[in-house]
């Protein structure tokens, strides 16, 4: 038994010595905007505090497992990105250890049944866990900082299973005692799987594959009332996400989009992305893994690109001879069905970004299972051992990749660099590099980036953004380089980054660096942007340019257009800071009764609701009043002083 724990001890050491070099990296991507929480409160002392803090994320229910443990954190931010990724690296360990006890756990009774010595089940236990703890496409999920909700959520998948799979397979226990641990599994550890990201719904979905595969006779052998407890647990779940997604692709489809793709394009480029990934996960090769693929070519038809049709065809094949032969191949079956159902959700009709190679994390435990228990079942061993030489060589493979790519990730220039060279259409890449060389202080390459990625790419406002704030700060800078910009944002499609560099272009301009662009063509480049229908009907963006927008009244001293664009900014994208920014601008104008009016008016029922259930707005903005209606009364009947009151300005308060 000890020699079984020692194996399995030294894939979680060789995991951790590949992963340590990586450890030391930087922030990535989506870790700044998704962790800028943290710089929003100084600390936290009471449940507002915390409340405020957890309802930062816009969507519902916000992810609050996930941002509680940022939170735990938050010593370490932003300057020191190691504890994060320490973290993010102890998570992918304990959830390799809940890998190899599930798979030992369904070992046992694979094996029994097919008369082996279930005793053997560590040989498949720890085979899945090195394999899914080694795999390079693991990589970016554990060094993103920000998808520690990617590895919270599997953590409770797996913890959900483990409990689940305790209430099936204990035919020892009372009904009553195997009912309760199927629901700590399939309604307890799911909650906090959705509570860590939305994809932990899909737990019951993992678990009925389970039951359809492998563990089909232990399902049929449960009794009667057990039976009907295991359904009721998880039919209702998964029938409302396949409901969910037919809602969603009915309600999108023929409609415009923001993204670059309709939803009829993603459901045809999905598949092509979906064997890539399985290419990645079974070829491993240095230079093809990381974060950026917004390059990656769209499927506008079923023969454009070529490939479109032929990768349609062998998913739905692999779908359908996995469900019909399900009895026949069960181990076939738990991988296939296992993989493409723990993509449903980032993989079909809600229109995320297309390609992330974080989406394997999870289904990529029914693939590793299958394989482990198909090398335990055989009999032979001149054919086990040659199985086990070719296993043997691909997780030598999978190591010396992942050694490779973890050391690339230890510095942001060396990222730069490997990631612009591999994916040559990508335009986050390529930014991203321009961006390094920036930094250096290397600008005509920074540009020179630019313009040879703007080629492919003419109308990306992106690009035409950067290229103008580089050519400011170069000092090249001309009266028609901003009417280009100005002409590319009034047509170019919906990109995140256009409308946020809004913001860096306005800091620009307002320290007058470059006459071309100061203040006023700052204005006319929103004002642009704000009548292009892709930014204009979206309610982010819409807001986001109107509070930009704002700060151009503010340097001009004009209030009255500072209250207007606050109240466009809060009927675009309400904030519940919006009221008491303009409350602070009208008490430093002396206008007081106008600022408890505007804290008064507040539409509360326009906040996003996971702000309206954490947080009493009411009771904050009903504080605020009392303090404006004090200094009222301060200013209109002063008490007498012998000296000279000091003046002050007050700063609005960041967004």
């Amino acid at each position: 038994m000890k020699y079984r724990w020692l194996a399995f001890a030294a894939v979680l050491i060789v995991t951790a010595v590949l992963y340590w070099p990586s450890l030391h990296g930087p922030f990535l991507f989506d870790d700044i905007p998704n962790l800028a929480a943290l710089t929003s409160i100084d600390h936290v002392s009471s449940w507002r505090d915390l409340g405020i803090y957890l309802s930062q994320p816009r969507s519902f229910p916000g992810r609050p497992l996930a941002m509680l443990s940022f939170l735990l954190q938050k010593s370490s931010w932003p300057e020191h990105p190691f504890p994060f990724h320490l973290v993010n690296l102890l998570l992918h360990l304990i959830c390799g250890a809940l890998v190899y006890l599930i798979t030992q756990r369904v070992a046992r009774d694979w094996l029994r049944q097919r008369k082996i010595d279930e005793t053997r089940a560590w040989i498949p236990s720890t085979l899945a866990a090195a394999i899914w703890l080694l795999d390079p496409i693991q990589l970016s999920g554990v060094m993103l900082v920000v998808q520690r909700m990617t590895l919270l959520m599997a953590m409770f998948v797996l913890l959900g299973l483990l409990a689940y799979l305790r209430g099936l397979l204990s035919e020892h226990q009372t009904s009553a005692k195997r009912g309760a641990w199927m629901f700590i599994g399939l309604g307890v550890c799911m909650m906090l799987a959705f509570l860590s990201k939305e994809n932990g719904i899909l737990l019951p979905l993992y678990a009925l594959v389970l039951d359809a595969t492998i563990l089909r006779g232990t399902v049929q052998r449960l009794p009667a009332r057990l039976r009907w407890w295991r359904r009721l647990l998880i039919w209702p779940t998964v029938l409302f996400v396949a409901g969910y997604l037919l809602w969603m692709a009915f309600l999108q489809w023929g409609q415009p989009s923001i993204r670059h793709f309709t939803i009829g394009e993603r459901l045809l480029t999905e598949p092509r992305i979906l064997l890539d990934y399985l290419s990645k996960i079974f070829l491993p090769r240095f230079g093809i893994y990381g974060l950026y693929h917004d390059g990656y070519a769209i499927s506008r038809n079923l023969l454009s690109p070529w490939t479109t049709l032929p990768a349609l065809i062998i998913i739905l094949a692999l779908v359908t001879t996995a469900f019909l032969q399900r009895r026949r191949w069960p181990l076939f079956a738990l991988a296939v069905l296992w993989y493409f159902g723990g993509q449903l959700l980032e993989s079909s009709s809600v229109m995320l970004e297309l390609y992330f190679e974080h989406r394997n994390y999870t289904p990529l435990i029914g693939i590793v299972m299958a394989i482990a228990l198909a090398v335990a079942s055989m009999h032979e061993n001149g054919r086990k051992k040659a199985i086990f030489t070719v296993l043997g060589l691909w997780l030598v493979a999978c190591c010396i990749t992942t050694s490779l790519s973890a050391r690339v990730y230890t510095s942001e220039d060396r990222l730069a660099i490997t990631w612009a060279n591999d994916q040559p259409n990508s335009i986050r890449a390529k930014t991203f590099l321009a961006d390094r060389l920036f930094k250096h202080g290397q600008i005509d390459s920074a540009l020179q980036v630019i313009r040879t990625i703007s080629r492919r790419y003419p109308n990306n406002s992106v690009l035409a953004e950067n290229r103008v704030y580089l050519r400011c700060i170069q000092g090249t800078l001309k009266t028609s380089d901003i009417n280009q910009l100005n002409a590319i944002l009034r047509k170019s499609s919906f990109d995140r980054g256009g409308f946020e560099n809004m913001e860096p272009l306005r800091k620009l301009a307002f320290t007058n660096h470059c006459p071309s662009l100061n203040p006023s063509s700052w204005m006319r480049l929103a004002d642009t942007l704000l009548a292009n229908p892709a930014y204009r009907e979206d309610s982010v963006a819409a807001g986001f340019l109107h509070y930009q927008k704002h700060f151009w009244a503010v340097s001009k001293g004009n209030l009255d257009l500072a209250i207007h664009e606050l109240d466009l900014t809060y009927s675009q994208d309400p904030d519940a800071e919006i009221p008491r920014l303009k409350a602070k601008y009208l008490v430093s104008a002396g206008l007081y009764d106008q600022a408890i009016a505007a804290l008064q008016d507040t539409d509360y029922a326009r906040l996003p609701r996971l702000r309206r259930w954490l947080v009493n707005d009411r009771a904050i903005n009903a504080e605020d009043i009392k303090q404006i209606e004090a200094m009222k009364r301060k200013v209109q009947s002063p008490e007498p002083t012998l000296v000279a009151p000091a003046t002050a300005t007050s700063s609005p308060a960041s967004r």
